[in-house]
């Protein structure tokens, strides 16, 4: 546990965590910046607004730069151990298993967080909105593809409909986070092993999607691709994760030991 708090706040007072944070900030305020000149008018909703941030405006950087941002934290801290020699040290103060389930846990998180805090922060700044200027939430009549897809589903709060958004996108940093450490254990190049995941994503949108459309991994980040495949979109995350921990526990213990060998 004593060890678990240290890597926490290894992770969240690193700079690379807090470069991520507020790259994933800007790039969603950048997605939403050509809306505000509309906005305090209540010629367009926060929902609109959000959106174009999240998954719709043609400035939607966050939408193809996601694996990267999850990637950068800690998905590399590992291979960092094992040039610094970190390792050595922790093996003679732990188990084996209790480090790597701990890097795991704390990849995962950290991961998620980097995703996910730039549409919270956004929307916390378009609820200040909402509040200063009167704007609606939902303008009547207006017609969203995520919002018919949460109308399908029985959801019609705006509001939910946001966070459920952010959960989402937290569980996605949390799949590629997972996939980038595991990757780093086989490619011994931190730099490569970051951006490994987001070439996955590329070949995944285009090669695997023509394949079978529940291969595309853009699905697992928006939810305009969840349509009648929820349960398949679930099940691809899954099988992204448990691969990132196998290749992770094979390709890792295996590096301990040998580096902690020499």
């Amino acid at each position: 546990m004593m060890y678990l708090r240290e890597e926490l706040r290894r992770a969240f007072l690193s700079k690379a965590v807090l470069i991520t944070m507020l790259a994933s900030t800007l790039l969603v305020f950048i997605g939403m910046f050509g809306t505000f000149k509309w906005i305090t008018g209540g010629g367009i909703s926060i929902m609109y607004t959000f959106l174009q941030g999240y998954n719709s405006g043609t400035a939607s950087f966050l939408a193809i730069t996601f694996p990267i941002i999850a990637c950068i934290p800690f998905a590399s801290s590992y291979l960092t151990d094992i040039q610094t020699g970190f390792n050595n040290y922790v093996q003679l103060r732990m188990k084996k298993s209790q480090y790597m389930i701990t890097r795991l846990a704390v990849n995962a998180l950290v991961g998620g967080v980097a995703i996910a805090i730039g549409p919270f922060i956004s929307f916390s700044f378009l609820l200040l909105i909402k509040l200063l200027f009167g704007v609606p939430m939902l303008k009547v009549g207006e017609r969203l593809e995520s919002v018919m897809f949460f109308h399908s589903i029985g959801v019609s709060s705006p509001i939910m409909m946001i966070l459920i958004i952010i959960g989402i996108l937290f569980c996605c940093g949390t799949v590629f986070a997972t996939l980038g450490l595991g990757i780093s254990t086989i490619i011994q190049n931190k730099y490569i092993a970051i951006f490994v995941p987001f070439i996955y994503l590329i070949i995944s949108a285009t090669v695997l999607a023509n394949i079978h459309p529940s291969l595309n991994a853009m699905a697992l980040y928006d939810i305009d691709l969840l349509s009648g495949s929820i349960g398949q979109t679930f099940l691809y995350g899954t099988v992204l994760v448990l691969s990132g921990i196998a290749i992770f526990l094979i390709g890792g213990a295996a590096r301990f030991e040998e580096k902690f060998k020499e």
